[in-house]
């Protein structure tokens, strides 16, 4: 697939990281006089002392006392972005997060993979309530250079009304937490309410009159024996598609020459059509005076449905070639244009459901140790869906509708973990020391789709009499050829981890923090990962912080052993290429030289300053530098020679109709670098006014320092690592609130971004587009109709904003207008309505 742009009216900011601060600070005066946004990282309200639970184990941290920087996102941030999907909240919210739609990129349209920092979904560790999230059981084979082979959690899951707030870990912590945890750790905190319901219902809808959206939400605390809680949080969304594209060129023509069945359009590019329902709870009781027991979980169902690629009925011999009936010269024959005559467009759906149950009990002893003991069980199943399309091979026979098979990834985590406080002669308070052990299992698990999904039917090699040769028809569903019982099976591994944590202060003004942990996993081997991180208070408002550390991930099951099919455009020519990724243990993969998968290891460096002007004053600026090595990718598409193909069948091996193949290797290193820099401001001004301000500033610079297999890392992925995503990103959030009356306005900066094409030399179809830059707005007004009511309208993309168009004619020969992969997407405007009320 392919990227685009973001556009016009830009304003230039300097690409020197020296100027952070002063940006950022120049943001906040510039900005100062207009509303503003109460919360964390999106807003102004959260005060600046908020306790931090992640990247620290000892209590009563505050975000500005940590020694690793950490965002925190409340709940009013979350109620007031106005969108439904956890992806594109935490994109507004939090600068250093990317995430883009991916129209016709199989799973990923569903399950979208995220970055932070520049580096993939699965280098971040997501937690909730401090514990591991599972992954998804996509494993994506999207063409996103960042994700490309990544299988990381599905944050679209978690419902924004269950969550309190979010904090999110700008560091390095896999000595802390375990795989994963190099570009930093995204950890949700549940809502702890033992009273009161909550309920909001939103509608919305793009300027443009299409992608009517409604998401209804509610929340529930009731007491749970004396000092405990239940909170249940539930909410529905359902949101319709939208269209951005234009009509194909080769759909339009047929449509010129007097073919009235081509659909129109034929191929839509836009959202997709989406509905979830999702649940999460949290619960906790007092077990003895000095243990309390607890529990959370969630179950999450989705569904939804994109266009595939249109198969034109002149353009597809594969498919619409007349074949055979009979063996006789002259005989009948058939041809998919009786079903089809103007061609036709796979729709591609998907039914996921998840769901995750935690229980546990914590407490302290006399001695002052402290427990937390923990279980956990997860399931997340993926079902694909497949209609208005055939298996070309099975002639007249084929069904219509497939179920081209389903994908599961489950968890089992053990955990044991321990705190005791070392009083030290002479230091200013006792020595935190955190300990512990955690076991894991997880399966990754492939069940074949219907038979004829994947079935080479009596067509897909047939003798023509008429002709006097062989001819055949593809296998498989068009579209999506389903899972084969060659690819299903059951995949596991486990591992199990102890580690050590000791951070105190030394001084009053020196905070030290050591931490090791050591790994073993069944399939890979032993790890051992190591943090040293320290913060010094050089005067009363300034303070210096800072660390380095080693990291790790381990591939999991399903990038060893995924396997899948998919359809890419071929941007010199505009065609169609099906491409096979195969797992590294494929003896087809082994003839193109994959060997089986490593742990990606990374070395983290970090520094920053802490500003503390006044009580309601605080800038942070933070430099980081993350080397990863042996980082895992897909290879791109390696054409299948007719000599391959006689080299392959001599070994008794078949490539079928795929055209080219790709597998998981450790392909390269990569040095990421960047700076972070957040304004924090609020004030009381009187007349019952609130004013609140945050402004963050996100830079980031990726490159490839060393390539192993260079058709892992072609001329594309290696111009994209770097530029793919804007290097730049920023916000500005501010809010008043006076009386019954309150106004929020947010300014969200994308930087120009880059997206390349894979051929040496870029030709005038096919060529590197640079995108440049754009200012989205969000505004939303709300006025307190009662105690209990609240009423808002709001917009997001006030201004209604696009990316530039797409210039290059491979991209446009499919309909495409605006670029796939724009880093804030390309439906223009949205408005919305929203009642909450709370009792």
């Amino acid at each position: 697939m392919n990227r685009t742009k973001v556009s016009r009216g830009a304003l230039a900011l300097t690409s020197s990281t020296s100027t952070v601060a002063t940006v950022v600070a120049t943001f906040g005066l510039t900005w100062f006089p207009a509303l503003a946004q109460p919360g964390g990282v999106g807003s102004a309200s959260v005060p600046l002392e908020e306790i931090v639970v992640t990247g620290s184990r000892r209590t009563g941290v505050s975000a500005l006392e940590s020694m690793s920087p950490v965002d925190v996102v409340t709940a009013r941030d979350l109620e007031k972005v106005g969108l439904a999907n956890m992806n594109d909240v935490l994109r507004t919210l939090v600068p250093s997060l990317n995430v883009q739609l991916f129209m016709a990129q199989d799973g990923s349209a569903f399950i979208r993979p995220f970055s932070l920092r520049g580096l993939p979904p699965d280098q971040t560790l997501v937690l909730v309530n401090g514990k591991r999230r599972h992954r998804s059981p996509l494993v994506q084979i999207t063409n996103q250079p960042l994700a490309a082979g990544a299988q990381g959690p599905d944050l679209s899951t978690i419902p924004s009304i269950a969550i309190e707030r979010v904090e999110v870990l700008r560091d390095g912590a896999a000595a802390q937490y375990g795989s994963d945890a190099i570009a930093g750790v995204v950890n949700f905190r549940l809502k702890q309410a033992d009273a009161g319901i909550s309920a909001s219902a939103r509608y919305g809808q793009y300027y443009e009159g299409d992608g009517e959206d409604v998401l209804v939400q509610t929340n529930l605390g009731a007491p749970l024996g004396e000092g405990g809680f239940f909170n249940v949080s539930a909410e529905y969304s359902n949101s319709n598609a939208t269209l951005r594209g234009t009509q194909r060129p080769n759909a339009q023509a047929l449509i010129d020459a007097g073919n009235t069945a081509v659909p129109v359009p034929a191929q839509r590019w836009g959202n997709p059509e989406l509905e979830a329902a999702r649940m999460f709870f949290n619960a906790e009781v007092k077990a003895t005076d000095s243990a309390t027991a607890y529990a959370f979980g969630n179950y999450s169902w989705s569904t939804g449905e994109v266009d595939f690629f249109y198969r034109a009925p002149n353009a597809r011999p594969d498919i619409f070639t007349s074949v055979p009936l009979t063996t006789q010269v002259g005989g009948p024959r058939f041809s998919f244009t009786s079903r089809f005559p103007g061609g036709f467009t796979p729709l591609f759906g998907s039914e996921i459901r998840d769901m995750s149950l935690t229980g546990g009990a914590r407490g302290e002893f006399s001695s002052g140790l402290t427990y937390d003991l923990s279980a956990a069980l997860s399931l997340g199943q993926l079902e694909y869906r497949l209609s208005n399309t055939v298996n070309p091979s099975l002639g007249a026979r084929s069904p219509t509708r497939f179920k081209p098979g389903e994908i599961q990834q489950r968890d089992t985590n053990l955990n044991a973990d321990f705190t005791y406080p070392i009083e030290l002669e002479g230091l200013s308070s006792p020595l935190n020391l955190a300990f512990g052990a955690e076991y894991r299992r997880e399966t990754y698990e492939i069940e074949a789709g219907d038979e004829a999904s994947w079935i080479a039917g009596p067509f897909a090699r047939v003798f023509d009499p008429d002709a006097g040769r062989t001819i055949g028809l593809a296998v498989g569903s068009s579209g999506f050829p389903g899972l084969s019982p060659q690819s299903a099976g059951s995949f596991s591994r486990w591992n199990w981890a102890a580690y050590a944590d000791l951070e105190g202060e030394l001084t009053e003004r020196l905070t030290l923090g050591l931490a090791a942990r050591f790994e073993d996993y069944s399939d890979f081997g032993t790890s051992f990962n190591w943090k040293v991180s320290s913060r010094f208070q050089a005067t009363d408002g300034v303070a210096i912080r800072g660390s380095v550390n080693t990291g790790f991930r381990a591939p999991t099951p399903g990038q060893s052993n995924v396997k899948e099919v998919a359809t890419n455009i071929d941007l010199v020519t505009g065609g169609l290429l099906l491409t096979v990724t195969l797992p590294p243990g494929d003896p087809i993969a082994q003839y193109y030289g994959a060997k089986p998968l490593r742990p990606e290891d990374s070395m983290n460096f970090s520094g920053g300053m802490v500003f503390e002007f006044a009580e309601n004053y605080s800038l942070t600026v933070d430099y980081f530098n993350i080397k990863v090595e042996d980082r895992i990718g897909l290879t791109s598409r390696i054409t299948i020679t007719n000599a391959d193909r006689a080299a392959l069948a001599a070994q008794g091996l078949s490539t079928g109709d795929f055209q080219t193949v790709r597998f998981l290797g450790n392909f390269f290193d990569t040095r990421t670098q960047g700076v972070d820099a957040v304004l924090s401001a609020n004030w009381d001004i009187g007349n019952e006014t609130e004013l609140g301000l945050v402004s963050s500033l996100n830079y980031t610079k990726n490159k490839v320092t060393t390539i192993r297999d260079p058709r892992a890392v072609d001329r594309e992925r290696r111009i994209e690592v770097g530029n793919f995503n804007p290097k730049w990103r920023g916000n500005i959030a501010m809010n008043v609130a006076r009386g019954r009356w309150d106004s929020s306005i947010r300014a969200n900066y994308f930087g120009k971004w880059t997206d390349a094409v894979p051929n040496a030399t870029p030709t005038p179809n096919a060529f590197d587009q640079v995108f440049g830059a754009e200012w989205l707005i969000d505004a939303e007004v709300g006025f307190q109709v009662t105690d209990a009511v609240r009423f808002a309208v709001g917009a997001n993309n006030l201004l209604d904003e696009y990316p530039d168009k797409d210039r290059r004619l491979g991209q446009q020969a499919n309909g495409i207008v605006y670029p796939q992969f724009s880093p804030f997407g390309f439906n223009g405007g949205f408005y919305y309505v929203r009642v909450a009320a709370n009792f």
